[in-house]
């Protein structure tokens, strides 16, 4: 991640924000490959301009939100993702927990322990199925892996009165999702989108999923697809014209066939995660299935890259936060949760992690306080791109199964 520095007046100073004028330039690109004739997407998070919040600038110290019950707890749990969260190099601190620890006087146990939904909940599934508490207070899992829990009854209740920024803020197109329609079980985190991440300068301007799966020579074998089954499968489906939001075994089937026949021709390189970056940055790999975020990072690292929405659409997924069932300070969890929901909280994360957030009024924060990243399409998208992104539709235990094997086939892991 970028190594922040601080300036005389206090404000934080990535490199990709000293970089962002040059790359938001580049970024026409990447709308002019968006267009704006796409069809609606299922439940696409939102991050468009909304009203200015009432609330103290980044960095200001403010008091806890009226109506909060709980009474914090010495210290909180909190499992999440690596790079998640803003972080000082210098300091070898987060600002935000540290000020919330300064607010609550809570100390936050932050652990980035995630590295892999399925490798993590086989981690907390035993505790979980003895009824005992699993060590942490909340656990930041990914949209399908959050459905899996809460169906499981495996998450506790939120309550909601020490939460009221969180139902102020939250960004309506998160809410009626299927598996917890009331938002009762889960406060979503970040989000990303799922499409192309490609090197210009080698393959040309790209705008369609065709080329994922078309031989050419400017890069067969160096086609990089992504091991996270939902994003490699979602992708396939649209390209095949097939709706990931309603994902059917028979459309599984299809998508796996199609990925076998480009790994058979010899366009694929590998199946991978995060790491497909580094193949785009170091030229190993000259196109891939793309997120949104590692690709800020790589245009910076590398300005020839590009991330493109299709033609025919790309992938959103969430990360949530959770309170798995039994936790020891599940009110104070709340409290916390609820903390990064004060937009002008969640901009300090935004402008670090450069995700989308859930939260509304963090682009208005961040117009005023650091335009180049509030103008910067991959972290707000347009409102043509958002409809043009689709959530991979909720699997039963048994399509869940189905959908893994028959992908394990194709990819190898």
């Amino acid at each position: 991640m970028a190594n922040p520095e601080t300036t005389p007046t206090g404000a934080i100073i990535t490199r990709r924000r000293f970089l962002a004028a040059g790359t938001v330039a580049g970024f026409g690109a990447f709308l002019a490959a968006c267009g704006t004739g796409g069809t609606g997407a299922s439940q696409a998070p939102s991050s468009g301009a909304t009203e200015a919040p009432a609330t103290q600038p980044p960095g200001a110290t403010s008091a806890p939100s009226a109506g909060v019950g709980a009474t914090p707890s010495a210290e909180v749990n909190w499992a999440n993702w690596t790079y998640y969260m803003d972080y000082d190099e210098q300091t070898k601190k987060y600002p935000s927990l540290d000020a919330f620890t300064a607010e609550y006087g809570t100390k936050v146990n932050y652990s980035e322990v995630i590295d892999d939904n399925n490798s993590f909940f086989g981690t907390i599934k035993p505790a979980l199925e003895a009824n005992q508490d699993t060590g942490w207070d909340i656990v930041t899992l990914t949209d399908w892996m959050a459905a899996r829990l809460i169906r499981l009854g495996w998450t506790e209740e939120l309550d909601f009165a020490n939460m009221p920024d969180f139902v102020a803020n939250l960004q309506p197109n998160y809410k009626g999702l299927a598996w917890d329609p009331d938002m009762k079980h889960h406060a979503p985190w970040q989000s990303g989108m799922t499409g192309l991440g490609y090197d210009k300068d080698v393959t040309g301007e790209l705008a369609s999923l065709d080329a994922l799966f078309t031989a050419d020579p400017k890069w067969n074998g160096k086609v990089d697809y992504l091991s996270e089954m939902r994003d490699a499968v979602g992708l396939t489906m649209l390209k095949l014209g097939l709706d990931p939001t309603v994902p059917t075994r028979e459309g599984g089937d299809a998508a796996a066939a199609e990925m076998q026949k480009a790994v058979d021709s010899g366009i694929v390189r590998a199946f991978k995660g995060n790491a497909y970056a580094e193949d785009l940055k170091s030229g190993d790999a000259v196109l891939a299935m793309a997120w949104s975020g590692d690709m800020v990072q790589a245009l910076i690292d590398k300005p020839t890259l590009q991330f493109t929405i299709a033609d025919q659409g790309g992938m959103i997924w969430t990360d949530n936060m959770m309170i798995p069932k039994g936790a020891q300070h599940k009110g104070t969890a709340e409290l916390l949760m609820n903390y990064y929901y004060r937009p002008e909280v969640a901009a300090l994360v935004t402008a670090y992690v450069n995700y989308l957030t859930p939260v509304k009024g963090t682009d208005a924060i961040l117009l005023k306080n650091d335009p180049e990243i509030a103008k910067n399409p991959l972290i707000f998208p347009p409102a043509d791109v958002r409809a043009r992104l689709y959530a991979f539709g909720a699997l039963s235990e048994e399509d869940e199964t189905y959908f893994n094997e028959a992908f394990a086939k194709v990819s190898g892991v």
